[in-house]
């Protein structure tokens, strides 16, 4: 029997989390990987933290650590439905 391999790779966002006057929201990145050799499979998965977008009395800004390095212009090109995402955040008071 043929080999089958398959791999994707979605970005998606959280739901939004208020404390105090700060908004967070946690996008994702989720890996998938699945193989068929001859009457075997496997499957596997992974979700791994990709940026955080903060609101607060400042305006809205992504995070940047050592491991998550992105802006809100690079996650809109990237993330299907990023701006309604933001539009999610509850604003200040």
């Amino acid at each position: 029997m043929p080999e089958s391999h398959v791999r994707s790779e979605t970005l998606r966002a959280g739901s939004p989390v208020s404390i105090g006057a700060v908004t967070l929201l946690f996008i994702e990145r989720v890996v998938v990987h699945t193989s068929k050799e001859g009457f075997g499979a496997w499957f596997s998965a992974m979700k791994e933290p990709y940026a955080i977008i903060v609101r607060d009395n400042e305006g809205i800004r992504s995070i940047e650590t050592e491991t998550m390095r992105t802006s809100l212009e690079k996650l809109r090109k990237e993330l299907p439905g990023f701006d309604t995402a933001l539009a999610s955040m509850p604003k200040p008071p």
